[in-house]
């Protein structure tokens, strides 16, 4: 017995009972931003406040205002791009400094 006609009946018959969609639900990336929030943002917490403790306990502290500075942009920066509605909000604050209301 061969294979190849074997394989050909295969896939003539498959190919008529198989959708074209691979996934027929819709995509999103809210799963993947809930596990960011939920998992990655303690850990770069922990992280920081660890190199910041080392910084104050030798006595450098230009280093742990460094460090507590930029980790503070970032984290904002992250915390306005894990929200949906925060970019809208900051732009509509900086806005009205200017005198104009959206």
């Amino acid at each position: 017995m061969s294979l190849t006609p074997t394989l050909a009946d295969l896939a003539i018959a498959a190919a008529s009972n198989v959708d074209v969609l691979a996934q027929t639900t819709e995509v999103s990336t809210g799963g993947l931003r809930a596990w960011i929030q939920d998992n990655v943002i303690l850990v770069i917490l922990l992280g920081i406040a660890c190199v910041v403790l080392v910084g104050g306990f030798r006595g450098n502290l230009s280093r742990v205002f460094t460090v507590g500075g930029l980790s503070l942009i970032g984290m904002a920066y992250l915390g306005i791009a894990s929200s949906e509605n925060a970019a809208a909000g900051i732009g509509n604050w900086i806005l009205s400094l200017f005198g104009v209301y959206v």
